[in-house]
């Protein structure tokens, strides 16, 4: 998992960079969040934020353990499913550069993190 911390660190960091940048002629995902759902902003702050949290733990003090990976799967999945990630994907082409962004952060944390899940860092 030695590489993969910093993986999963890069995809949470997309993730939480893609909730503020503008939409294209609408305001950013956290600003509309802010002013409808506190609840649902929230969710997804915490859907990337606690896969950047935990690898930036991993980094600081190695060796990553195996909850780094499934606390990291668990914050992904949660974005995954916010996101509605099974119809969002398929028109990727058609959503503002925010929602690609986030779209890459989720299905690659997915994947990164359930590689770290299968294979933790050794003990040193």
């Amino acid at each position: 998992m030695k590489n993969l911390k910093v993986l999963i660190l890069v995809f949470g960091v997309i993730g939480l960079i893609s909730l503020f940048l503008p939409m294209s002629p609408l305001p950013s995902m956290f600003s509309m969040l802010m002013e409808i759902d506190k609840f649902q902003l929230v969710l997804m702050l915490a859907a990337f934020g606690i896969p950047t949290a935990v690898a930036a733990m991993g980094l600081a003090k190695p060796p990553a353990q195996a909850w780094h990976g499934i606390a990291a799967l668990a914050g992904f999945a949660l974005g995954a499913v916010k996101t509605r990630i099974w119809e969002t994907a398929p028109h990727v082409m058609d959503v503002p550069l925010s929602m690609k962004l986030m779209i890459v952060a989720v299905i690659g944390g997915v994947v990164v993190s359930i590689m770290g899940v299968i294979k933790p860092e050794a003990k040193a």
